[in-house]
């Protein structure tokens, strides 16, 4: 096991590729093919209008909506829906997931703290459970407010208890490191390295 997990109490997860893989080419395959790379490119195109679904401030089916205009699909809302409510088929658990009910069982405290609309994050907690073993979880679309931002990390050490000089922050994201060891965490810029021995 890694030393930066052994050695800290406190340990704060993203999700998207850092418990569970997050693809957004294995999302597009959820999309019928006729529309595929047209709906793919208004979802996660220069705009990332999938992040709107994370942000939780409209609702599922006007982002979807819009997302199908923008494509030239206008009759393809539910597609999109079917997409993100979906999505979560197309994870797969990494190595970090594995380890949460050995980290669990040597008295850490573990929080997620992630960008994610709902109900997909709901639904990929029925589908991972060891996602239910985590002490408690910050979720962008619940709160109105996305990582980089400093008030979701405030909100999550407020509702826990969590001094952030206690705790390990583990992101792919840079920004999001950033934003955390601003605020004074320990943090892991998480690229997918392999923490397990080698017999598991």
């Amino acid at each position: 096991m890694d030393v930066r997990l052994s050695e800290t109490d406190v340990i704060v997860f993203d999700v998207g590729n850092v418990l569970l893989s997050f693809e957004p080419e294995k999302v597009a395959s959820l999309l019928p093919k006729e529309h595929r790379e047209a709906l793919f490119r208004a979802t996660f195109g220069p705009d990332l209008r999938w992040a709107a679904f994370d942000l939780g401030v409209e609702s599922n089916e006007a982002i979807a909506q819009s997302i199908a205009d923008r494509a030239g699909v206008p009759e393809g809302r539910d597609m999109v829906l079917y997409a993100f409510y979906e999505f979560y088929r197309t994870m797969r658990p990494l190595p970090l997931y594995h380890l949460i009910p050995a980290l669990k069982s040597m008295g850490k405290r573990l929080y997620a703290l992630t960008n994610y609309g709902e109900p997909a994050f709901s639904s990929t907690c029925g589908a991972f459970p060891h996602l239910g073993l985590l002490d408690g979880a910050v979720v962008s679309s619940r709160e109105k407010v996305c990582k980089p931002d400093p008030a979701i990390f405030t909100l999550l050490t407020e509702r826990y208890g969590i001094s952030p000089r206690d705790a390990l922050f583990i992101d792919d994201s840079l920004a999001n490191i950033q934003s955390a060891a601003a605020m004074g965490f320990k943090t892991w810029h998480y690229a997918g390295e392999n923490v397990l021995p080698p017999s598991e």
